[in-house]
């Protein structure tokens, strides 16, 4: 059985699922060589640290904990 995680979005006001967006790699990849690196770190923190996104509205979840 595959229970689906939820959590409170304070946006929608409600319990909701939650998606990640995907990371796209040639984006990014193309941005940290016009910046000459300087898009790497940034890049390494969306690829590590995915942000939750409601299903309802579609807007960042943020974890106040």
């Amino acid at each position: 059985m595959h229970q689906e995680k939820t959590v409170h979005c304070d946006t929608c006001g409600k319990q909701v699922s939650y998606h990640f967006n995907p990371v796209n790699h040639w984006k990014n990849l193309f941005i940290t060589i016009l910046t000459f690196g300087i898009w790497l770190p940034m890049w390494l923190i969306m690829t590590f640290s995915p942000t939750k996104m409601c299903d309802e509205c579609n807007e960042p979840i943020w974890d106040n904990k």
